[in-house]
């Protein structure tokens, strides 16, 4: 529709230039190509504006569509944690209200309790803490991947089926990285309430 209000435009603009005949014809047919010429450009002005609505309400719908897509996908993730913990509460597994009201599929153990289920040699023990972190000292025997390189290495982690304590120095980075592995089909994760410094087992150097 601009391209057509410009051609007219164009047009008139001609018409004018090659004169219309005598001076009282010239000077109004003047004043209607003036007429037309300001008619024009306010055409084609309001066709531009039209033109950056459209387009603004054109990426106001994808947005939209974008978060509602989103909205499914969390809604469904939290469908299927719900689902998971409802089978292993049928199969005998004991679970905390923080599982059930945050639908988190792993569980969080302060250091004695800790102790009592990681304490033994051989268990599943994994440090996300940062190699400057882990010069001070470790749990004995964990497996040290720093928080960053997680999803690279996690093919590193024990597949057995066997409970996993994941710690970092805080217990935060630890649980996300719960979060994390929870996603990818991991079970059994316990993160470590307070990380390191609670734990009151056996330490090794790094």
């Amino acid at each position: 529709m601009t391209m057509l209000h410009l051609a007219l435009l164009q047009d008139t603009l001609t018409f004018t230039t090659q004169g219309g005949g005598g001076d009282g014809v010239g000077l109004l047919l003047n004043i209607l190509s003036l007429a037309a010429w300001i008619l024009m450009l306010f055409l084609v002005l309001r066709d531009r504006d039209q033109l950056k609505q459209a387009k603004a309400d054109a990426e106001a719908a994808k947005d939209q569509a974008r978060r509602a897509n989103n909205a499914k996908d969390e809604l469904a993730a939290e469908v299927g944690n719900l689902r998971e913990l409802l089978a292993r509460s049928v199969e005998g597994e004991p679970l905390t209200r923080e599982m059930v009201m945050e639908g988190q599929l792993w569980r969080d153990v302060d250091g004695g309790r800790a102790l009592e289920l990681f304490g033994d040699p051989g268990a599943h023990v994994l440090d996300v803490r940062t190699p400057s972190e882990t010069a001070a000292g470790v749990i004995k025997g964990a497996l040290l991947i720093p928080m960053d390189q997680i999803e690279e290495r996690q093919g590193e982690l024990p597949a057995d089926g066997k409970p996993l304590l994941v710690y970092c120095a805080a217990g935060a980075r630890s649980a996300a990285v719960c979060e994390h592995l929870s996603s990818e089909g991991f079970s059994g994760l316990h993160n470590l309430e307070g990380g390191f410094g609670t734990w009151p087992g056996e330490t090794q150097a790094s």
